[in-house]
């Protein structure tokens, strides 16, 4: 007699990864400071920050304070199933105040995105990521096990790295203190 409960296989299709550490060999301290003074001499870029600061620093990823940071995200690299020859990072930092947060975006035309928390302070905000299948399962009859959404409480020296495909938000911070983190987008290529 046929019994579903023995005689069926279930697989999970198309997951989503994501690569999520803690960096112990970074000196935050020192990139916050830097983050702080680059901040004095440039103005805000608006993309999905509501309020805050951010400005890219891929310019100066060469310079040694960035160099365990770039490091962290090559090794990261090695471990997902991305293949390419040249590796492109472009990078902005983020300072958010209290009230400052980020909505629903993504990152298309990148291969990976990623943040780098560079401090963290209590109560600072959450990045929230959304299922990527959510419009052809709006009305469906499944009920899986799996949440339309999830939120990563950050904490100093976490490096997520995600698919740029994958969206998610910033919750916004309310702390009386700053949030500092790096953003980057990765691209490989073959040439």
């Amino acid at each position: 007699m046929f019994d579903p409960r023995k005689d069926i296989n279930i697989s999970q299709l198309w997951p989503t990864y994501m690569y999520m550490g803690t960096v112990k060999d970074i000196d935050n301290e020192k990139i916050s400071e830097w983050i702080l003074n680059y901040k004095k001499n440039t103005k805000t870029r608006d993309a999905s920050n509501q309020g805050g600061w951010q400005e890219s620093i891929s310019d100066y990823q060469d310079e040694p304070i960035f160099k365990n940071f770039i490091e962290a995200i090559l090794q990261t690299i090695r471990v997902t199933k991305l293949k390419g020859e040249k590796v492109i990072i472009h990078s902005w930092a983020n300072i958010n105040e209290k009230g400052n947060w980020n909505f629903i975006h993504d990152h298309l035309g990148s291969d990976l995105s990623g943040v780098y928390y560079v401090k963290v302070p209590k109560n600072s905000g959450e990045i929230v990521f959304f299922d990527p299948r959510t419009i052809a399962t709006a009305n469906s009859a499944f009920k899986e096990d799996h949440p339309k959404s999830m939120g990563v409480k950050p904490i100093e020296g976490n490096l997520l790295m995600f698919p740029s495909y994958l969206e998610h938000m910033v919750t916004p911070s309310e702390s009386e203190e700053i949030r500092i983190s790096i953003a980057f987008n990765i691209c490989l290529t073959n040439k």
